[in-house]
Parts: C-alpha cells; sequence; structure tokens
C-alpha cells in the first residue's frame, strides 16, 4: 500500500463516515472498525488516561483489554491474543499531551506495520481527531438549545406570577420534554425530609405510579445530602433503587439538587425506563443548570429580607456593588487613602455554558472564598455581578496593594473542584487609587478600565491605572460615536478584490471589502473598526450599506466577448448581522433595486455563526438561498463546523482558511490536510478556493491538488470600484489578471 493509494480517497471516505453517526459514541465505535478494515487488523481499541472508550474485536469485559491497554503503554509492538496468537500491535495519539486518547491497532501475525500504513494510521486519527470537536459542539449546541426553549417556558410561568404549585408542574413537565424521559419528580425539604413538590409522568393515568410524600432514601436524598448531582446507568443495581420503579422497569436515573441561595433546599429527579438508555455528560450539566429554574422560582415566590437582600449578592453571600460604593464613599470622605482592585475572571463564561449556571455559582463561591483569605482585616470584598469582584483596601502602600494583586492572581489561578470535576481560571485586574476631586465612581471607573486593558494584554495579569488610559477610552467612545455618522455621511466606501479561477486565470469573483474614509484621521484600517462595529451593534447597519454598494457595483460590471457571465461579488456576513430579523429582507431588496441577478451575489459566512442560535441561522440562510443568493463558508478549517451540517447547509462555496494555503508548501503532512478539504469540497460538490495565496509555490500547489479558485496578493491587493472596473476593460472584456 501506498501513500498515494490513501491519500485522498480513504481520507475522505473515512471523513465521509465520521460526518453521518449521530453521536460521539458512534463515531468512535465507527472510526475504530474502519481503520481495522483499512489496515487488515483484528483488535481496535480507544483509550485515555483512565478508561477505555471503544473496543472492537474483544468483549469490553475480557481481561484481554487491559492487557493491551498496559503493553501499549510500554510502547511493546509484539502482544498475544486469545484465538489470534502472536500479534502485531501499532498506536498512535489522536492529539498531543500525556492526556491524549490513544488509537491501539492489534495485527495477527508477525508482520510489522509499515511506514505507509503508519503514516495511514496517523492520517486518520487526525480526522477522527478534527471530526469529533465539531460533533461534541453541536451536541452541546442542541442540548442548549433544547434546556433555553424549556427554561423560558418556566421563566413565563415564573414571570406571569403563577401559583407555585403550577411554577413546579411546569419545571418536571418540561424536563420530561427536555430528556425525553418517563418520569420527572420534584422534592424540596421539610425539615430535613424531602416532601413531594411535583410529579410529572408519561404513564397513562391507570397506569399512574404511587405518588410518594416523603422522600427519606433514593437518589433524589442523595442529590440532597451530598449537594452535587447524582446519575446511574444501572438504577435497579444502584444502592438507590426504589422498588416500585424497578418492577415498573426503570433503567437509568439523574438527580440535581435545588439550592435557594446558595443553600441546598431539595432535588430535582429525571429518570428513564427506555431499554439500554444512558443519561450523557452534556445532559448532567443540562439538568444542573435547568434545577437552576427551581431556585429562581423559589427566590421569587418568597419574601427575604428586604435589607439584606439590597446590600448582599445572593450566590455568594458578599457585599454588592451598592455597598461597596457606600464604604468607599466613606473612606473618602475621611479623607482616607484608597485603592479600588476590579477583578473579573477570564473563561469564566466557558464554565457557564459547558457545565451549567449551577457549577458556576459553586465556582463563583470558591473565588470568593479564596479572594477573602487573601485580604486584610479591613479590606472589603464585593461581587458586582457576572463574574466580577471588587476590592477595597484602605491606608496601604503602593507596594502592598500589589503584593495584595499577586496573592489574588495566585489564588484564583490554582484549579477547583466544580461539580466533581477540575476546572482552572485565571482572572484580570485593574488597580486605581483616590487622589483629590476623585468621586467614588470615577475611581471604580478607572479600576475597570485598567482591568480591561489587562483582559485585552492576555488576561492572568494586573494593570495600574494611568490617565491615558482614560484618553485612550474617550477616544474609543469618539470613535464609536463617529461610526454611528459614517453611513449616513458617506464615509464607508468599498474596494474589491479578486478571486481567479486557478486553470485559466479569469476573474471569478469580486469580494466587496469595507474601508473608512474618515473626515480627519484619515482612512481607518478595518481592523480597528470592524470589532468595534461587532461589539457595539452598528455591523448592521454597516454591512447592510456594503451590501447595497457592492450589488450596485457589480450589477454594472460587463460580460465577457466570449458569452461567459461578468465576475461575481461576495460580501461577508458576521454572526450579529445573521441573527437582525431584517436580513432577508435586505438581501432582497439589494438585487432587486440594483437589477443585479442574484446567482452573481454571494455571501460568506464564517463557521462561528453556529455556535449560537443555530437554528434561526439555518432558517435565515436557507431563506438567503430561496432568493436564488449562493454562500459560501469563509476561514474554512478554523471554526466549529460540523460535517452533518455541512452536508445539509445551502452552501455552495468552501474558502480555505490561509493557515492550510500558508502550511502547504511546508511538508506533506500540511499538503495531505488541505488535499481532504479540496477531496472533501469535491465529495459535497462544492466549491474550494484557496485564501491568502501569495506566493507562486503556494499557487502551484493548489494547482496541482485541483483547487479550482484562489484570492491573494499573488494576484491583485483590493482595488477602488473604478481601478477594479479598469483591470477587467484593460483586458479587453476578457477578465483576465496575470498573477503578480
Amino acid at each position: 500500500m501506498t501513500s498515494d493509494s490513501w491519500s485522498t480517497s480513504q481520507l475522505v471516505e473515512f471523513l465521509a463516515v465520521l460526518s453521518e453517526q449521530r453521536d460521539e459514541e458512534a463515531a468512535l465505535r465507527a472510526a475504530v472498525e474502519r481503520v481495522l478494515e483499512s489496515l487488515d487488523a483484528e483488535v481496535g481499541l480507544l483509550f485515555g488516561p483512565d478508561t477505555v472508550l471503544t473496543v472492537v474485536g474483544l468483549s469490553p469485559g475480557d481481561p484481554q483489554v487491559a492487557a493491551l491497554v498496559a503493553a501499549a503503554r510500554t510502547g511493546a509492538d509484539q502482544v498475544r491474543v486469545d484465538g489470534l496468537g502472536p500479534c502485531r500491535a501499532a498506536m498512535v495519539a489522536l492529539d498531543l499531551g500525556e492526556d491524549a486518547v490513544r488509537l491501539l491497532v492489534v495485527r495477527a501475525g508477525a508482520e510489522a506495520f509499515v511506514p505507509d500504513e503508519m503514516l495511514l494510521l496517523r492520517g486518520m486519527a487526525w480526522v477522527l481527531h478534527l471530526a469529533l470537536r465539531p460533533l461534541r459542539v453541536m451536541v452541546l449546541l442542541g442540548e442548549r438549545q433544547r434546556m433555553l426553549e424549556q427554561v423560558a417556558r418556566v421563566q413565563r410561568a415564573i414571570a406571569n406570577r403563577a401559583p407555585l404549585p403550577e411554577v413546579f408542574d411546569t419545571v418536571t413537565a418540561s424536563a420530561l420534554d427536555l430528556f425525553g424521559i418517563e418520569l420527572a419528580m420534584l422534592y424540596l425539604a421539610d425539615q430535613g425530609v424531602l416532601m413531594v413538590a411535583s410529579v410529572s409522568t408519561t404513564f397513562d393515568e391507570q397506569h399512574q405510579l404511587t405518588r410518594p410524600m416523603h422522600l427519606r432514601s433514593g437518589i433524589g436524598r442523595a442529590a440532597y445530602a451530598s449537594g452535587e448531582l447524582v446519575r446511574t446507568d444501572d438504577y435497579p443495581g444502584s444502592a438507590w433503587a426504589n422498588p416500585e420503579l424497578v418492577m415498573r422497569g426503570a433503567r437509568a436515573a439523574m438527580s440535581a439538587p435545588v439550592r435557594e441561595n446558595g443553600a441546598v433546599v431539595g432535588s430535582l429527579v429525571t429518570l428513564s425506563f427506555r431499554p439500554g438508555h444512558h443519561f450523557t455528560d452534556v445532559q448532567e450539566q443540562t439538568l444542573l443548570a435547568f434545577a437552576d429554574q427551581v431556585s429562581t422560582a423559589l427566590s421569587d415566590a418568597k419574601t427575604l429580607a428586604t435589607a439584606q437582600h439590597a446590600i448582599r449578592d445572593a450566590v455568594t453571600g458578599l457585599p454588592n456593588r451598592v455597598l461597596f460604593l457606600q464604604r468607599l464613599e466613606q473612606a473618602l470622605d475621611r479623607g482616607v487613602r484608597a485603592h479600588v482592585l476590579f477583578l473579573d475572571l477570564d473563561r469564566f463564561k466557558l464554565v457557564n455554558d459547558t457545565r451549567g449556571h449551577s457549577a458556576g455559582d459553586e465556582l463563583l463561591r470558591q473565588v470568593g472564598r479564596r479572594l477573602r483569605e487573601c485580604l486584610r482585616t479591613d479590606d472589603l470584598l464585593a461581587r458586582f455581578g457576572g463574574d466580577e469582584f471588587a476590592v477595597l483596601a484602605e491606608d496601604g502602600e503602593a507596594d502592598d496593594i500589589l503584593l495584595l494583586a499577586k496573592r489574588m492572581l495566585a489564588a484564583v489561578e490554582r484549579p477547583y473542584l466544580v461539580a466533581g470535576e477540575e476546572v482552572t481560571v485565571d482572572a484580570s485586574i485593574g488597580i486605581s487609587a483616590s487622589h483629590d476631586g476623585a468621586a467614588a465612581g470615577d475611581i471604580l471607573r478607572d479600576a475597570d478600565t485598567a482591568m480591561y486593558r489587562a483582559k485585552h494584554a492576555g488576561g492572568g495579569r494586573y494593570v495600574l491605572f494611568e490617565k491615558r488610559m482614560h484618553t485612550v477610552l474617550v477616544q474609543r467612545a469618539s470613535l464609536e460615536s463617529d461610526l454611528r455618522y459614517a453611513v449616513g455621511r458617506d464615509e464607508l466606501f468599498v474596494v474589491f478584490q479578486p478571486i481567479l479561477e486557478l486553470r485559466t486565470g479569469q476573474v471569478h469573483t469580486a469580494e466587496a471589502l469595507v474601508r473608512w474614509q474618515h473626515p480627519t484621521r484619515g482612512v481607518i484600517p478595518p481592523d480597528e473598526f470592524i470589532p468595534l462595529a461587532e461589539e457595539t451593534g452598528l455591523i448592521v447597519p454597516v454591512g447592510r450599506r456594503v451590501l447595497a454598494a457592492a450589488c450596485e457595483q457589480a450589477a454594472g460590471w460587463v460580460a465577457p466577448p466570449d458569452g461567459g457571465a461578468p465576475p461575481a461579488v461576495s460580501v461577508n456576513l458576521s454572526a450579529r448581522q445573521l441573527l437582525d430579523p431584517e436580513l432577508v429582507h435586505d438581501v432582497r431588496r439589494a438585487v432587486e433595486t440594483t437589477g443585479l441577478d442574484p446567482a452573481r451575489l454571494i455571501l460568506e459566512i464564517t463557521e462561528s455563526v453556529f455556535v449560537s442560535e443555530a437554528g434561526t441561522v439555518l432558517d435565515r440562510l436557507q431563506q438567503i438561498r430561496d432568493i436564488g443568493v449562493r454562500l459560501a463558508i469563509d476561514d474554512f478549517g478554523t471554526g466549529y463546523s460540523a460535517l452533518s451540517y455541512l452536508r445539509h447547509l445551502p452552501v455552495e462555496i468552501l474558502k480555505i482558511d490561509r493557515s492550510f494555503v500558508e502550511g502547504v508548501v511546508a511538508g506533506w503532512q500540511g499538503r495531505e490536510f488541505l488535499n481532504t478539504i479540496v477531496r472533501l469540497s469535491e465529495t459535497l460538490s462544492m466549491t474550494a478556493v484557496g485564501e491568502g495565496v501569495e506566493t507562486p509555490e503556494q499557487l502551484s500547489a493548489l494547482q496541482a491538488l485541483g483547487c479550482q479558485l484562489g484570492q491573494g496578493f499573488l494576484f491583485a491587493r483590493p482595488m477602488d470600484c473604478a481601478e477594479f472596473s479598469r483591470s477587467l476593460a484593460g483586458h479587453r472584456g476578457a477578465a483576465v489578471l496575470t498573477p503578480g
């Protein structure tokens, strides 16, 4: 077997097989089976540091599995398997690091795996790693979307001030829909005894369960007592089995603690009666997040001590912003020199998104406890909301404050144990000091400004406020204000960069890129104002302007004498624009008012648009495609594209990220990765575009791989409308540009 024979067809085929799998477990098994088939091997294992994930060719309970894993860890390439005799073994890692999942392949006989076979094995391991990431993300997105729908249902009941029992019934009924289960129960504690608050079930009235009035044991009690999620995929064999539920056929169960102001006050229980059903790790986190809605209902329904509630954070019990500002104002009134340390957690949102809000709250409580241990007796620690904390230190020397900031960073960065898993976060700290004439709000604003400077510098550090930072902040606010007026004042203009057919050199498309001619600052680079537009939402009117201008220009481009079509025009769409309800109307109006053939308009999206509100995005893209407008995925290979999405998306073009094009001349691996993507585009009947083509060597490599289109400085830099039109006309209408 040679590398030429597998490098294209087998990897693309392997990728296609993985894309058809609905979950990670099925993908892993399909991957191992295909690897064994490709290498004529009999046994395959996927294993991590502590567990075996997939076994093919042996029973998972076979003692030989553990023996093979142990041998593989020692690097042994010769093993013995009952029924096969002496065998050869080969192992590769799916990723870097000691904790990487490893793929072990065992083949009967004494013949060693040849270099080309090892190359194939490494290639398939890389493709498996590439496919698993988006698969996991899309599973998470699907769970999150379903959770949001059911959470909204509960929140409507809370907002409408429905009676508490009705809210609780909404919670358990929503849990049935959310997890696709047959039984959900909510218990709340009364003097240490869990009393039933709600039961929802799919059983008909004739076969209803006996409604338990209190719970002194069981999986719900376990979650209540431990304050952590409890799960079993073998309910009949577990220590929490209820005889009636076992008799009715309960197979798997989960229970999450319900909290009120941080204290555990009950549990939410879910049970599945389907044979072979297993709850997933994602569903664990979903249940934790869903249980938080019960806490919201309890807090909303019960009267809290008003004064305490006004000055204390409900999650951590720390003082809140109101009390902090009162203390700061008092210190300024006494003439005391005061320092404010404003702390924001880095990557906290990732914890909330992946492990649920309950885990996020637990992390915040642990962070609060650690920060308190860093402080002096008279220092004040407060939580401002979200992932923000603030410290007020009075009568401290500058060196002491810096040492305090270092202690706080070190304390925050140590690993945490949250919901049974290790979690790490960093922090960014901004420091400001009181000065003559400064109000409490000014000092807090300065600390906040310095904190953002620390975060933008990479996080995990502290920054002292300097006056020039305020100047930069004012300039940024001024730039934002100017940008708001730029659309109406015609300060934004469009330039075009051609995309060529690599076989003929003909201009296939021109990408429209926005520029800003500021009245006093001149041309402002897009990397300076586009992120600001994204952050503020101004990207929507800016994008609308670019779309209209690009269509107007493209409508005037003439067809070449050979009868071919004039070049198409491509326009970038941001995630923010895709969530704009007016987007489809804007696209339709742009092509209708300019008379541009919709097929000559290509809208480019990035893979990241599917991370949030994937359902809305897909629906909007289909509506755009129905107009006749074509779609392209920009920077492909750097985001979270799911292969299953690619097969069903109304997308015709894949624009391969420039990092793959840069690597195509770096060695065989970069070339094979790019080759795999080009073959994937062919399999999906899409057109491949190589981005960032800057050298003749890159061009030659793309042509050799069969990539249809290319874009980059080797061909042309972005040109204004007039220059682009002259470039086309200068080649006698043939719409051809010569590289270089």
